[in-house]
C-alpha cells in the first residue's frame, strides 16, 4: 500500500492531533522524557513530531518510502525508517512504548501485531489512535469519487475493531476511549484532504478535474457562517500492554 504522489499533499493538509489527544496518549504510555517510542505507520511524521516535542525519543516507521522521505525532509524531531510493520528491524524489547496514529487498519494482521509485540519491552503500552468521521463526510466523498471510478480501497476500516484485535493477540488490560472534536477546513483544504486520501491513488489523472469540481460544489453547499467546512470526528484511542 502506498500513498505515492500524495505524500507532499498529505503533509501539507493533514491536521495535527489536538493537545487533548496527545495528552491522553502520553498519559497512557506512562513514560517520562527520554524513553523510546516506536511510531508505526508514521506517514510524514505529524504525530511523531508531536510526541517528540514532549521529550520522548521517537523512531518513526512506514512502508511508504515517499512518506518517510517527506518526514525526513521536515526534520525537527525523530528518526525515520522505511519498514513493513510485519518485519520491524529492531531488537527484542527495544522500545518502551509504541503508537499507531491513523494507520493500524493497514497492518492489523497477525504477523504485524506479533512483530510489534516483539520489539516492546514487557509491560510497555501499544496505543492505537484513529480519526473516525462522526458525520457523513467520508460516505459523501466515496459516493462522489465512486461515480467516476470503481474503488478498491474506499473503506479500509470496514469491520476494523482494534480493541478486539489487541485482545486476540494477547495484549493485557485492553481499554478504549473516545474524544469528540471538529476539524475546520477551508474549501481548498477540504478538496486537498480528499486528494491526500488513499482512494485518490485510484483516480486516473484524466478524471481529477471533474471530481474536484464536484467536491468543490459539495463543500460550498455546506460552509458555515465563517466560510469553513466542519468535519465532526470521533478520535478513538485503544491501548493494551505487552504481557
Amino acid at each position: 500500500m502506498s500513498f505515492g504522489e500524495s505524500a507532499a499533499i498529505y503533509n501539507a493538509i493533514r491536521q495535527s492531533y489536538a493537545d487533548e489527544v496527545i495528552d491522553r496518549v502520553t498519559d497512557i504510555l506512562g513514560l517520562t522524557q527520554s524513553h523510546s517510542i516506536l511510531d508505526i505507520g508514521c506517514g510524514t511524521g505529524i504525530a511523531t513530531r508531536q510526541l517528540a516535542a514532549r521529550g520522548f525519543r521517537l523512531v518513526g516507521t512506514d512502508m511508504d518510502a515517499d512518506m518517510i522521505e517527506k518526514a525526513r525532509s521536515v526534520g525537527e524531531a525523530g528518526t525515520y525508517q522505511v519498514a513493513d510493520a510485519s518485519h520491524l528491524d529492531f531488537t527484542d524489547g527495544e522500545f518502551d512504548g509504541a503508537t499507531a496514529f491513523g494507520a493500524f487498519h493497514w497492518f492489523s494482521d497477525e504477523a504485524s501485531v506479533r512483530s510489534i509485540q516483539r520489539v516492546l519491552r514487557k509491560g510497555a503500552a501499544f496505543v492505537v489512535v484513529n480519526k473516525n468521521d462522526a458525520g457523513d463526510f467520508r460516505d459523501s466523498i466515496v459516493e462522489i469519487v465512486g461515480r467516476h471510478v470503481v474503488l478498491d480501497s474506499a473503506r479500509p476500516k470496514l469491520n476494523y475493531q482494534p480493541a478486539k484485535i489487541l485482545n486476540a493477540f494477547g495484549f493485557d488490560s485492553v481499554e478504549e476511549t473516545d474524544i469528540s472534536m471538529i476539524e475546520h477546513l477551508s474549501p481548498v483544504q477540504t478538496v486537498a484532504h480528499v486528494r491526500s486520501m488513499r482512494l485518490w491513488e485510484e483516480v486516473p489523472p484524466s478524471r481529477h478535474g471533474m471530481i474536484e469540481a464536484e467536491l468543490r460544489s459539495y463543500v460550498t453547499d455546506r460552509l458555515d457562517t465563517l466560510g469553513t467546512f466542519q468535519r465532526p470526528l470521533t478520535i478513538k484511542i485503544v491501548w493494551g500492554h505487552k504481557q
